[in-house]
């Protein structure tokens, strides 16, 4: 069991185990200034849409390929990428308004299909408790966001980075732990 365990985790958890740290602190400074977090990862998104929406206007009007049934719609794609990104980048308040409305349509979404996963699981004689579980907690979040917006939409994405960073770092921290366990127990097995 253990040579398996070896072959999943990393050999120097060291390293490891100080990213987890950082990140989970990371996570910890997020959640205590969601709002500056929140404009950051707007800001952030809309740069990486204007710039894969220009190098993709680039690829659209560089190519020779004139009989390409695609390329007007590549181009379209292009354009909307490029407006996309400089409106968030130009006004961040504006798009934290929006992307939250759409996290919010997209959590919804997310709660209606694992709830109905979990109906046919049930049907089926399946575990489909923590599915459920998982839905409803979609659901909840949505309404919570539409609920409170737009106030929610100057704090909700900053939470949710620094959330998932914390739990990153937590994850990463004991697979570090884990790590340094094998090896401990391997040099322990190697010495007597």
């Amino acid at each position: 069991m253990i040579d398996q365990e070896k072959l999943e985790l990393p050999i120097s958890w060291g390293w490891l185990l100080a990213l987890g740290i950082a990140l989970f602190i990371f996570g910890i400074l997020g959640v205590a200034m969601q709002f500056y977090l929140t404009l950051a990862s707007v800001i952030l998104f809309g740069a990486l849409a204007l710039v894969s929406g220009c190098f993709q206007l680039w690829h659209g009007l560089a190519t020779k390929e004139v009989k390409w049934s695609g390329r007007a719609l590549h181009l379209l794609v292009a354009l909307i990428y490029i407006v996309f990104g400089g409106l968030l980048v130009w006004d961040p308040v504006s798009g934290t308004l929006s992307l939250t409305l759409i996290l919010a349509g997209f959590l919804l979404a997310i709660g209606l299909s694992r709830i109905s996963y979990a109906w046919n699981c049930r049907k089926r004689g399946w575990k489909w408790q923590l599915t459920l579980v998982g839905g409803l907690i979609d659901l909840l979040l949505a309404g919570l966001i539409v609920y409170g917006w737009p106030e929610t939409a100057f704090w909700v994405i900053g939470l949710f980075v620094a959330i998932e960073m914390m739990i990153n770092g937590w994850l990463l921290i004991a697979m570090a732990m884990a790590a340094r366990n094998i090896s401990h127990e391997a040099e322990k097995k190697a010495s007597t």
